[in-house]
């Protein structure tokens, strides 16, 4: 048995008192008191349980130094010159609005709505609360009416302008508000345009080409807004993901992932109570029936939650923790071997795993790892390394649409082949790792 093996197994495995309770005021200080970057928090939060790196989640959606923030200014000055060109296509049909106090008041609601989600949302660190998000929709649906009211008893013209202004506050908005609801309104403010080009058909069919332009300019920027920021979006969750299932790579050959540490805590937190009413003299001793049978129970889930940390590794907790692939991998390793996998062959698998499910475009790849045992390896170095055989199953997606990196990344595990001939890709792998028992 080698020096490590033996100091993993003297080393007692004791669950670690939970003192951390992520508040609001907490998660901001997380993010303003770590300078580094979002991987230093990330494993920083790890330390602390999946509390923080909620937490951490949730700031890093609004961090300027991932875009967010950046994204926010930039849809607030295209907004802001959107209103510009909006006002130029007012004061363009000024004279032919015969109720162009109508108008007026459409674009000073407007104007104020703008400059007050701008100034809420910077308050607010950039957010905006649902009371002023509520009040901006139904200030937008008043201008749009008082402006259409207008047009539609102006005989000389059909150029309503207040859509633009409305279009424009909502793309300022695009950052402030979760993107679902954006384009919830998006889509009603495209109804209600195309409803107008209707009524304008009516009334003056010629003047429905200008119509139709305004429309567009209404909505077009929006829409294009709001697919930026989801994509955008995606983007940060896909490599912050990436980041949680990569920062397994170093981590002990055994252990518990983020989800068991939720419940490690909990139980942590309930058994500290205990002992502390029982050395406090709140609870006597001996316990009665119940207080013997919470005990009893807190003291099963603790040993089966430390049980498990000595038989799940960390290629089972990068699957498990990772919201991209623990839908599309099945993983069988009963005896744990992928702990025995060094830092580059361990990355290696992953990476292998992870190009298959992350540029499967529209197809959904289904992904089977399996660890088998371990064999014997011949040659000078048979008495230090065993063969570690990986076998890998995937399907639902075309040999053609897996990335060719994929292959550099199977090498750095191990000697590979891959078998197509059947509806499914097979590959196996030989990976040769540190014999775990040297008397073997």
């Amino acid at each position: 048995m080698t020096d490590q093996d033996q100091a993993e197994q003297q080393q007692p495995v004791r669950p670690t008192p939970v003192t951390f309770t992520p508040g609001a005021g907490t998660r901001s200080r997380m993010r303003s008191a770590d300078p580094d970057g979002a991987l230093t928090q990330l494993v920083r939060a790890r330390r602390l349980g999946p509390d923080a790196v909620d937490a951490v989640r949730q700031g890093i959606a609004r961090d300027s130094r991932l875009g967010i923030g950046y994204l926010g200014i930039g849809a607030v000055i295209i907004g802001a010159l959107l209103v510009l060109r909006g006002l130029f296509s007012f004061g363009w049909t000024y004279d032919r609005n015969e109720l162009v106090g109508f108008s007026i008041a459409g674009w000073l609601i407007v104007i104020g709505s703008f400059a007050a989600a701008v100034v809420i949302a910077r308050r607010t660190r950039g957010s905006l609360p649902s009371a002023a998000w509520i009040a901006l929709l139904a200030a937008g649906a008043v201008a749009l009416t008082l402006d259409h009211v207008a047009v539609w008893n102006s005989p000389d013209t059909n150029y309503v302008s207040v859509p633009i202004g409305v279009g424009a506050t909502l793309l300022a908005c695009s950052t402030f508000r979760p993107v679902n609801q954006v384009l919830l309104a998006a889509i009603g403010l495209t109804v209600v345009e195309l409803g107008n080009i209707v009524v304008v058909a009516l009334i003056d069919p010629d003047g429905v080409a200008y119509t139709g332009q305004q429309v567009s300019l209404a909505v077009a920027p929006l829409f294009a807004g709001v697919i930026v920021v989801r994509s955008f979006g995606r983007l940060v969750q896909r490599e912050l993901d990436r980041t949680v299932a990569e920062s397994t790579i170093t981590a002990p050959r055994y252990g518990l992932g983020l989800l068991a540490s939720a419940e490690l805590a909990r139980l942590d937190l309930a058994a500290e109570e205990l002992l502390q009413d029982v050395a406090s003299g709140r609870t006597t001793l001996p316990l009665d029936r119940s207080e013997a049978a919470t005990a009893s129970g807190l003291a099963t889930d603790l040993r089966r939650l430390l049980v498990a940390g000595r038989r799940e590794t960390w290629l089972h907790h990068a699957v498990a923790d990772s919201e991209y692939l623990a839908s599309a991998v099945r993983l069988t390793d009963p005896d744990g071997l992928a702990g025995y996998l060094e830092a580059g062959q361990r990355d290696g698998l992953l990476s292998t795993v992870w190009l298959i499910v992350d540029e499967s475009g529209r197809y959904t790849p289904t992904i089977d790892v399996e660890i088998g045992r371990p064999g014997s390896l011949s040659g000078p170095d048979a008495l230090d390394r065993m063969v570690l055989p990986i076998a890998m199953s995937v399907g639902g997606i075309p040999r053609r649409r897996i990335d060719p990196a994929v292959w550099s990344a199977l090498s750095r595990v191990g000697q590979y082949s891959v078998d197509g001939r059947t509806g499914r890709l097979r590959v196996s792998v030989d990976a040769h790792v540190v014999v775990p028992d040297a008397s073997r």
